[in-house]
């Protein structure tokens, strides 16, 4: 059974999708329903365990759901409405890469590349090959082998093996997590460009909130196999629904909304001090601090505060000169 999916169409669709694992007490993934629309590229963040590579593997027919189902392109591939008979992955039209890239050590770049083109004919194959490599920025490295590639460049190998087939969907599973920060950041940027490029959709699973921040339309931040908050990265990363949440993108800052007294959060960049005059902090508006520590972090001042009155402490991150050490007693204000 095959039927059209009812609802808002999208590229990618889990309805109440769970999968247990005999290994675990709770479920890897506990009755999530989630759409990454057409075109975009949708983060699935959370850490080690939450169920963010599982729910991918379930995309990619790597594992089978124990209740709701899959949808690509608004058919179902796997779940209850496929009675048992789900799609299996190479019928998928879906493209994986890998953190390590799994290039085949044996087989040079343009044959990585040309690996799922066995079904072309030899002259599309070829251009194909020439397409993606050139797209990736690798002509040139046609015959190279992965061990001869920088972890850069074997990353968008790994990429143009999975472009090469024209997929649907882009499986992305922390394709950065073996680089160091500073390559990271520039094949994180690469990627956009070609992602960019290509109008591809993509599901990238990663822990790091630098990735979804840079990269993603959209993130969900997952937590014991359910979703915690849906959302564009940027309201995700101002308006957390809860500690936990805010928490994945930084140090975070429960502070009492003026007036109301309501619970709220802000980042590290919202505060602004002002000093407190001696005798004053009973009748000054705005939250009262003591100062517990300053630490230099390169062009910001990391500022430990504790609100008067209270037994824990704020992490907040300051770009203001030092002075903030010889200021005993400050007050929080939210910056304009």
């Amino acid at each position: 059974m095959t039927e059209p999916f009812p609802e808002i169409p999208s590229r990618l669709a889990f309805r109440q999708v769970s999968r247990k694992f005999q290994s675990r007490e709770l479920p890897a993934v506990d009755g999530v329903s989630l759409d990454v629309p057409d075109g975009e590229v949708f983060a699935l963040l959370g850490e080690s365990g939450s169920g963010k590579t599982t729910l991918l593997r379930l995309a990619a027919g790597l594992e089978t759901p124990d209740a709701g189902s899959v949808w690509l392109d608004g058919t179902c591939v796997a779940g209850d409405a496929r009675e048992g008979k789900d799609l299996p992955p190479e019928k998928r039209r879906i493209g994986l890469v890998f953190q390590d890239g799994a290039l085949f050590p044996h087989l040079n770049a343009e044959k990585n590349v040309a690996f799922g083109l066995s079904s072309w004919s030899r002259e599309d194959r070829e251009r194909r090959v020439k397409e993606c490599l050139e797209l990736v920025e690798l002509a040139g490295f046609e015959k190279r082998f992965p061990h001869e590639l920088s972890g850069g460049e074997g990353q968008r190998l790994s990429l143009a093996r999975a472009l090469a087939p024209e997929p649907q969907l882009l499986l992305l599973d922390e394709p950065f997590s073996h680089l160091d920060p500073a390559l990271r950041r520039k094949l994180r940027e690469e990627l956009n460009h070609i992602l960019e490029r290509v109008e591809q959709t993509v599901l990238l699973v990663t822990h790091d909130p630098e990735d979804a921040l840079a990269m993603a339309s959209q993130v969900a931040i997952l937590v014991q196999g359910k979703i915690r908050q849906v959302g564009v990265p940027s309201e995700v990363y101002r308006n957390p629904v809860d500690r936990y949440c805010g928490e994945r993108f930084g140090p975070i800052n429960e502070v009492p909304k003026p007036g109301s007294g309501a619970t709220c959060w802000r980042r590290p960049e919202d505060a602004t001090w002002q000093a407190v005059p001696e005798g004053g902090s009973d009748t000054m508006e705005g939250t009262v601090c003591h100062v517990v520590s300053v630490r230099p972090m390169g062009r910001e001042f990391e500022v430990r505060v504790r609100r008067e009155g209270a037994a824990s402490d704020w992490l907040l991150s300051l770009a203001e000169a030092p002075a903030m050490e010889e200021r005993g007693v400050v007050r929080w204000c939210d910056r304009e």
